[in-house]
Formats: structure tokens, C-alpha cells, sequence
């Protein structure tokens, strides 16, 4: 008798646990909203062909949202600015632009971002091939599909991969 209500307790717990997270999973690019890939293009040409970090942060703020945003979400946080885009500004040489894809995965019902800047929607978890020649693993860049706005994906949370 115990051993059956251990039973029934682990898999209530796994049912509970999984309508909790998110489901994940890989697809092809084909099922990638258009505007996606346009974001995560854009997002790219901004990183690489930007004279500066300053004009750079003012030129992608549109792209943006969630965490990368400020608390107002009137321009990037200057934590993003000095880290993770810094990171993408100076990295983005040793990756394909525009985008050649290794790798989505879809991740249904999320969100990012807290108070002004939450956002909630599908995330696209988007691998960005390195260029020829150039050693390493391609990088993932997740864009958010809002479900209040879903004609205009942002760039989200983990930039910095680059």
C-alpha cells in the first residue's frame, strides 16, 4: 500500500511540474514567424554596423524587451549596455550576418521582463551559426513573440551570448 501512494504521489508531482514549466522543444525554421527572423536580422545588422556602443544601444532600444530594458522601459539599462551588449557589440564579427541558423526552440507561454517592462508570449530561442573559419559553438539569441503585440518580437534576457 505504501509503495502504491508513493507511486501516485510522484506522478501527481510530475504532472504538477510539467503544467507549471513551459513545454520546449526544437523546430525547423519554416515554422519561425517571418517577423522573427526580421528582428533577430536586425538585431545583428544594428550590432555590426554601429560606429560606437552608444549609438548602438540607442539604435537597437526598439528591438528590445523584458530584462534589457530599463525599470521604465524608456531605453536600454545601462547593466545591459555595460555587459551583455558590450559583449554582443564586440562578438558579433565572429558570427553570420545576416543569421544562418543551426538550431530553434520553441518555447510556448513565457515571459520576461518585471512590472513595465513584462512581456509575455512565445520565445524563440535562436542559434546563430559563427562565421567560416571561425572556431566555436554558435551562440542562441531569444526572441519573444508578444501575445498583446505579436506583429513586433523583441530581442529578450539573455543577450551576451554572442
Amino acid at each position: 500500500m505504501k509503495l502504491f501512494k508513493k507511486f501516485v504521489f510522484l506522478i501527481f508531482a510530475i504532472s504538477v511540474f510539467s503544467s507549471i514549466y513551459p513545454q520546449r522543444k526544437d523546430i525547423p525554421v519554416e515554422e519561425v514567424p517571418f517577423a522573427v527572423i526580421k528582428v533577430l536580422n536586425q538585431y545583428l545588422k544594428i550590432l555590426s554596423e554601429s560606429p560606437t556602443l552608444e549609438d548602438c544601444a540607442k539604435n537597437i532600444y526598439p528591438l528590445l524587451g523584458g530584462g534589457l530594458l530599463s525599470s521604465n522601459g524608456k531605453k536600454v539599462s545601462s547593466d545591459t549596455i555595460q555587459f551583455s551588449l558590450k559583449k554582443d557589440y564586440n562578438n558579433v564579427k565572429f558570427y553570420s550576418v545576416p543569421a544562418e541558423i543551426t538550431r530553434i526552440q520553441l518555447n510556448k507561454n513565457s515571459y520576461d521582463g518585471f512590472e513595465k517592462t513584462y512581456i509575455e508570449g512565445d520565445i524563440y530561442k535562436i542559434w546563430v551559426k559563427k562565421k567560416e573559419g571561425v572556431a566555436g559553438m554558435p551562440a542562441p539569441i531569444p526572441v519573444i513573440v508578444p501575445k498583446n503585440d505579436p506583429e513586433h518580437p523583441r530581442v529578450i534576457s539573455t543577450i551576451g551570448s554572442l
